[in-house]
């Protein structure tokens, strides 16, 4: 511990925190970094820089300790940033140790129940627990409960009402089975960081519309239904629930408290909601400050010009994810979504549900785009001779009848850039490579295209590709036949396939 120790001591102080901060999860486990920075936000330990946004300064924090090597990339962003990450198990336990010793939390089970318990952040890593846990709520000075076990129960929100109104952050992970979020939630007035997964989540109480300090949102995959009293939460910076539509605001309560809805929440930078009414009008397009937008599950009736008008004004996404369902009215989402060419910030685009046909005027596409996923958009033309032109492209998906034609044709020259394609469950029967094209590949996987007989044509010629992935695919007799040859080309093809 002694060399390690060192490293902690040489620390700035504006890093301690931060690094005893990541001993709150589990050992071994991923650290969603984008979790990780919000709960830093919440916790007050990013120091403001100018009119910088905190969550830039937050992520260069993230990297002074990677840099460190205090923290380990275990996933990055197609853009460089850090997806996931994780601590050795040597530095996780200087880092429990010493928080211990300053008073920054204590894991539950470490705990020493002989003495009065005043701990400002709990942390619950047990899959099951004693009823100590109530004692532990008893304390008045608790201002963070993160739980990775599923120990949180209706009944210690008692314990919350009564004993802690001044948290500020709650997270509860593993939650399972109907979970009726209480209405005292209502009370916890301090609150900055909200964070709820598990199963399901089958009710959430208005009173989630006091919660007038709260940062961060985050329902992960739930589904449910968020009353509309969440348009008031003005302070909000992410709100992540992709299962979970917003209710509608009644006309009466219009007449009694005036309109309320998404272009109240001007500080958003995340947004990730189920699509509905909230996309009707112009109020999406005055978020000037998202970065991240994703709409899913949304029915086709709402692809109207306003929406279209919405997204072309916030030029400062760097995330875009439509998901359309519905399509018995046939509205495409092109040419409505184009250009999205002033989008220079713009790196990751997924679009599902119906597209006409794909512009084929390169300066209307995204410029700098990096990563594109089309899923269901059931195009009848090649993509690939417009697709391949674009200059920054790594990353092609194609799902589930994105293209609903027989072949596809990479031309000599293209994707000069592409370092990973993907298809999944498309109608392609063959798929051809020139030579010159997807210089810079290096994995490809083609999953459940059950027509596909042959490997790619031009496959084998493509001297950077490091995996290939074939799965519920029908080339195998070719591959058969590859092997049964044992000559070069079986030779390059077994080094490559997992």
């Amino acid at each position: 511990m002694g060399i390690l120790a060192l490293s902690y001591n040489d620390l700035p102080y504006y890093l301690k925190s931060c690094f005893l901060y990541c001993g709150i999860f589990p050992e071994d486990s991923n650290i969603d970094a984008s979790k990780l920075i919000r709960l830093w936000l919440a916790e007050g330990f990013i120091q403001r820089r100018g009119k910088e946004r905190l969550e830039d300064i937050a992520e260069d924090y993230l990297h002074e300790l990677i840099d460190r090597s205090l923290i380990q990339v275990t996933e990055r962003r197609v853009d460089g940033g850090v997806t996931s990450c994780r601590m050795h198990d040597l530095l996780r336990d200087l880092a429990v140790l010493e928080a211990k010793d300053v008073r920054l939390f204590e894991v539950h089970g470490n705990m020493d129940f002989t003495f009065p318990i005043s701990i400002p952040r709990l942390v619950i890593h047990q899959n099951s627990i004693n009823n100590d846990i109530s004692q532990c709520l008893h304390n008045s000075k608790l201002r963070s409960l993160i739980s990775f076990s599923g120990s949180m129960w209706v009944r210690h929100w008692e314990y919350l009402q009564h004993h802690i109104k001044l948290l500020t952050v709650l997270s509860l992970e593993d939650i399972y089975g109907d979970y009726i979020l209480p209405r005292e939630i209502g009370e916890l007035f301090h609150l900055k960081f909200l964070c709820i997964k598990g199963n399901v989540i089958s009710e959430l109480p208005s009173s989630i519309g006091r919660l007038f300090n709260l940062q961060s949102f985050d329902l992960g995959w739930n589904s449910c239904n968020i009353p509309w009293s969440i348009w008031k939460l003005k302070k909000l910076r992410h709100l992540h629930c992709w299962g979970c539509g917003v209710s509608s605001q009644s006309q009466i309560n219009k007449r009694v408290n005036s309109y309320l809805g998404v272009e109240q929440l001007t500080n958003l930078q995340t947004l990730v909601l189920r699509g509905g009414s909230w996309l009707e009008g112009d109020g999406l397009g005055k978020l000037t400050q998202l970065r991240s937008l994703a709409v899913g599950k949304c029915p086709a009736s709402y692809l109207k010009t306003e929406l279209f008008e919405s997204i072309a004004k916030l030029t400062t996404l760097r995330v875009l994810n439509l998901s359309f369902t519905n399509w018995q009215n046939k509205k495409t989402l092109l040419p409505g979504l184009m250009p999205l060419s002033h989008h220079v910030y713009l790196y990751d685009l997924s679009l599902e549900g119906l597209l006409e046909k794909l512009p084929e005027q390169i300066e209307l596409h995204p410029p700098n785009l990096l990563r594109l996923e089309l899923r269901r958009c059931k195009l009848k033309n090649d993509p690939m001779m417009i697709l391949e032109k674009l200059p920054s492209l790594r990353i092609l998906v194609l799902c589930y009848d994105a293209y609903v034609g027989k072949k596809m044709v990479c031309s000599s020259g293209g994707f000069l850039q592409l370092e990973r394609l993907e298809l999944y469950g498309c109608e392609l029967e063959e798929l051809m490579i020139e030579k010159g094209a997807m210089s810079s590949l290096k994995t490809m996987k083609i999953h459940d295209c059950y027509k596909m007989k042959e490997l790619p044509h031009g496959l084998l010629q493509l001297t950077t590709l490091e995996k290939l992935s074939l799965e519920g695919s029908s080339c195998w007799e070719s591959i058969k036949e590859l092997e049964e040859a044992m000559g070069e080309d079986w030779d390059k093809l077994r080094k490559i396939m997992c």
